[in-house]
């Protein structure tokens, strides 16, 4: 597993925790597009949760956020993090 995925799946087994099947909502920039899917699909398999990842550009992520748009999990550069 690579580290990327270890503390995707440590983050999201701390939101899940004793609850029954949830559903997981990602907001996240493109740039880790292929590593976040390979880390959702194990914590989907190893889990049972399901993960829903939505990618966009930072500038689409300050809109979204702005416009009251909710996620569990954003992963977006430090700058834009601030902003939210």
């Amino acid at each position: 597993m690579t580290r990327l995925s270890a503390v995707l799946a440590a983050l999201l087994a701390g939101l899940c925790g004793a609850v029954g099947a949830a559903e997981i909502t990602v907001m996240s920039g493109g740039a880790i597009e292929p590593g976040l899917k390979a880390a959702a699909a194990a914590f989907e398999k190893e889990s049972g949760h399901k993960v829903k990842i939505t990618f966009n550009t930072t500038p689409q992520m300050r809109k979204r956020v702005a416009a009251g748009d909710t996620f569990d999990v954003v992963i977006a550069p430090p700058a834009a993090v601030k902003d939210f």
